[in-house]
Order: C-alpha cells, then structure tokens, then sequence
C-alpha cells in the first residue's frame, strides 16, 4: 500500500499511525489534525510522515482513508475528505457504533466512488489524546469489519488485511449484529462502571470516602474514567441495543436485592459462584478468538 491518512490523530489515530509506522506497511502515512499543536506532535512522535490541517489534504491520493473522531463527528469528517479523495480510494473508521455510522458515511460519500467499510478495533484506553499513543494498540486486538452486502468482498477482503497488517485479529459481522453485541460486551459495561462510580462517590465527603476506595473500586470503574464526549455519541448511537441490555442489567439487580434482602445465603453465593463463571469463561473466549481458535 503506497499511502494511507489518518483522520484524526488521538488516542486510536495516534496509535495508528506508530503502528504502521513501526511495521513498514505503507509508504506514506498522512494525518489530519484540528489543532495545530497535535499536528507538531504527530511529527514528533513520527506517528506520520505528514499531516495536514484540512481533511482533504491529508486524504488526496491514499489508497486508504482511516477516520479516527467520536462517532457522531464521522459522517461531517468523512464529507470534508471528499474533494481530495481519489476514485476507488477504500475509507474505513474506528467507530465503536456501526449500523447508523455506516449509513451516515455512504450517504457523505456518495458521488465520490470512494468506497467505505466499516472497521471496529477492540483496543483502546481510558485514557486520551495522542500523547497516551501506543505502537502496540492493535496487537492481538480483534477488529470487527462490518459488511452489509453494501461493499464488495474485495473491498472488506482488503480492509480486515488491513488490520491484520498492525497485528488485529479479524472478525467479519453485519453492522446491526455488531451493535447487539458491544451494547452487551462494552457499553454495558462502561454504562455499569460510571453507575458505581456515581454511586459511591454521590454524598458529601469525597474526601473521607476516597480513602477507602481500593483495587476493586479502581478496577471495577476504570473505564468510566473514558472521554465523555466519545461516549457520549456511542450511547446515544445505539440507544435500542444499549437500553436492552441495561433492563436485563435491571433485572439481575433487582433479583440480587431480594436474595440480599431476605439473607437468602444460598442464592447469594449461586449468584457470585455464576457470576466467577461468566467471567471466566467469557474471557476464555476472547483468548480463543485472540489465538484464532473459533
């Protein structure tokens, strides 16, 4: 692949780009960046070879289009790319949402004959911005590619290689699929984490209380610790999916107050024996899929 641009240079951008970088798998690596002090700092970090403060710019002549911004910014980010993209160019993303992005962006797109595919690297950090960049991001990460028919199978064939080239393991899905599944494997989960955050720390006294917070408040909220405002997009991107599981959420709550309520000994250890055994065996699947076995 002889250029690809980045479209964005976060966390995910950032990252990106000191992974091909690293892995010699283009020529030449653009970036865009809003800000000019990122823009200087991707140079610095050698994240890119040259970056540029309009979209356009960044994008004209690559092979291949990656945009790295909150999701609800994608769409605008994709149309501002437009005029520098060349024809047949492959545009994919990071986004954390797929089916509502997916038809955003082709809408932008339209006219340009570029063509986009949807990506959804597992990787990431609580914490932000380029300076928090790693090389290795991506290595062993699974990617979800999104395909709905809308693309050709050379066109998604092209975008998984892509990821595979930075060390992610690939997984193809429909992009509704996929949102089913990161409401119930990751935004429950963040949604779950902000919920004891906000909860512990809800009366005066932070100060006292703080104190007492150890390695499972840490753990257990690390996440919530996220940019609010790329959260926020993926929320409200996949509000269906998302307040379906947080009522099943609800459910098994409610039924752990009433064990607790009634000391009921018994169903309160069925209820942390079942909930070791969901973790374990969930996170035996995801070594799996690491290692390629399923």
């Amino acid at each position: 692949m002889e250029k690809v641009a980045i479209v964005g240079l976060g966390l995910m951008g950032g990252s990106l780009g000191l992974a091909l970088k690293a892995r010699g798998c283009c020529k030449v690596v653009a970036g865009y960046a809003r800000r000019e002090a990122t823009r200087a700092e991707a140079l610095r970090l050698k994240a890119v070879d040259a970056v540029f403060a309009d979209p356009a710019e960044a994008v004209r002549g690559a092979d291949l289009i990656v945009l790295c911004a909150p999701v609800f910014s994608l769409p605008a980010l994709a149309a501002a790319c437009r005029p520098g993209l060349r024809a047949g160019a492959l545009v994919t993303d990071v986004g954390s949402t797929k089916a509502w992005l997916t038809e955003q962006i082709r809408l932008s797109l339209r006219g340009s004959n570029a063509v986009f595919v949807g990506s959804h690297p597992i990787a990431g950090s609580e914490q932000q911005g380029l300076a928090a960049a790693l090389a290795d991001l991506y290595q062993d990460a699974v990617t979800i590619v999104t395909s709905d028919g809308g693309e050709s199978q050379a066109a998604v064939e092209k975008i998984g290689a892509f990821w595979r080239s930075v060390g992610s393991v690939v997984r193809v899905m429909n992009p509704a699929e996929h949102d089913r599944v990161m409401a119930r494997t990751s935004h429950l989960p963040h949604v779950a984490a902000a919920l004891v955050a906000a909860t512990v720390g809800r009366t005066n006294g932070t100060e006292q209380i703080g104190a007492f917070c150890g390695p499972g408040f840490r753990d257990v909220t690390r996440v919530a610790e996220g940019s609010p405002e790329v959260w926020l997009d993926i929320l409200q991107s996949n509000r269906p999916a998302l307040a379906e599981e947080l009522r099943a959420l609800q459910d098994r709550l409610a039924e752990v107050l009433v064990e607790l309520e009634h000391g009921n000994e018994a169903g309160l250890r069925q209820f942390l024996e079942d909930g070791r055994a969901a973790r374990r065996a969930l996170l035996a699947a995801r070594s799996n899929h690491a290692r390629g076995e399923v």
